[in-house]
């Protein structure tokens, strides 16, 4: 356990964890899952869907505002919050692209609330990707932001009642912030008509609502055969004013 001002303590490791499981279950270069339920008295983890072990609080944590990953991770392509009860698979997780990463909260985006992302893309000139916001109820995609290295475009749209993306939908002005193998943050807010989006500090452009109402709790990035996107931090946020926030929680 990491105490403020102490720490790491080994001796509450030892004394707080049970398992009856393997010492090592992972596999060096195979991907694994990891999950933690927050319990009333401890921590469950579970490695590839199997129970490992249980932290037994020392207290219970008052509030759990941030996850850090320590080590040689090669990439992180996941990170869900879920609640216990009840146990859900939200539909708009159910997709057979090729998927970077993804991430959803167990309750929809309110107005003000911001998303900010650290990324890097990687690969040749002909690179892309692009980040989704999907709505909960019919799966579709409210904002699509795609980024082409090739063009240096960056394209905002959404997807109609038949899943197509159509050209005419799309809004494309602006500068191109991006630039292939090179560490960038991304902010989107969620206000009351638009998206408020932000990129390394500077307000980069809004993308009105195509319809009305909708409720976003997942957003999930996209990159094509050539590419290769990794998230390094995920942020949420959910206070205000608004404008102020997403240029702020971009810088870099």
């Amino acid at each position: 356990m990491f105490q403020p001002g102490e720490g790491w303590q080994q001796e509450e490791i030892s004394k707080n964890w049970k398992s009856d499981g393997p010492k090592n279950p992972l596999i060096p270069g195979q991907s694994f899952t990891f999950r933690v339920a927050v319990l009333q008295r401890c921590f469950e983890i579970y490695v590839n869907d199997q129970l490992y072990g249980s932290f037994e609080f020392v207290k219970f944590p008052k509030q759990i505002n941030y996850v850090r990953a320590y080590g040689d991770f090669e990439k992180i392509t996941q990170f869900h919050h879920r609640m216990l009860f009840p146990l859900v698979f939200p539909r708009t997780l159910m997709c057979p692209d090729r998927i970077a990463f993804q991430s959803d909260v167990p309750r929809r985006y309110e107005t003000g609330t911001v998303v900010a992302m650290e990324c890097i893309a990687k690969g040749p000139p002909s690179t892309e990707f692009s980040i989704c916001f999907q709505c909960n109820d019919s799966g579709r995609t409210v904002l699509r932001f795609q980024v082409n290295f090739d063009r240096t475009t960056v394209s905002r749209s959404y997807q109609r009642e038949d899943n197509s993306f159509a050209s005419d939908d799309e809004e494309t002005e602006g500068e191109f912030p991006f630039v292939r193998g090179k560490l960038f943050k991304i902010a989107f807010g969620l206000g009351d008509r638009a998206f408020l989006i932000a990129v390394n500090g500077q307000y980069f452009t809004y993308y009105n609502f195509p319809v009305r109402p909708f409720s976003i709790s997942t957003l999930k990035c996209f990159t094509n055969d050539v590419g290769d996107f990794a998230v390094r931090s995920l942020e949420y946020h959910s206070d205000s004013p608004l404008l102020s926030r997403v240029e702020k929680l971009s810088i870099i």
